[in-house]
C-alpha cells in the first residue's frame, strides 16, 4: 500500500508539473491578431507617404496637361 501511494504521489507530481509548464508556455504566446494588426499599421504608414507622393505627381501632371492643351501650337 505504501508503494502504491508513493507511485501515485509521483504521478500526480509529474502531471502537475506538466500542466504548470504548459500553462506558462501558453501564457507567453504572442497573439497572432496583435502581430497582424501591428504589421498592417506599419505597412499603412509606409505606403501612405508613397501614395500621397504619387497623387501629387498625378495632380501636377494633369494641371500641366490642361495648360499645354491651351497653347496654340501644342496640338
Amino acid at each position: 500500500m505504501l508503494q502504491f501511494l508513493k507511485n501515485a504521489y509521483r504521478e500526480v507530481g509529474i502531471g502537475a508539473s506538466l500542466l504548470a509548464s504548459a500553462g506558462i508556455a501558453s501564457a507567453q504566446a504572442v497573439d497572432p491578431f496583435d502581430t497582424a494588426l501591428t504589421t498592417v499599421t506599419e505597412k499603412t504608414g509606409e505606403y501612405a507617404a508613397a501614395l500621397v507622393g504619387v497623387s501629387a505627381v498625378a495632380v501636377v501632371f494633369m494641371v500641366a496637361m490642361k495648360y499645354v492643351k491651351k497653347l496654340p501650337r501644342a496640338s
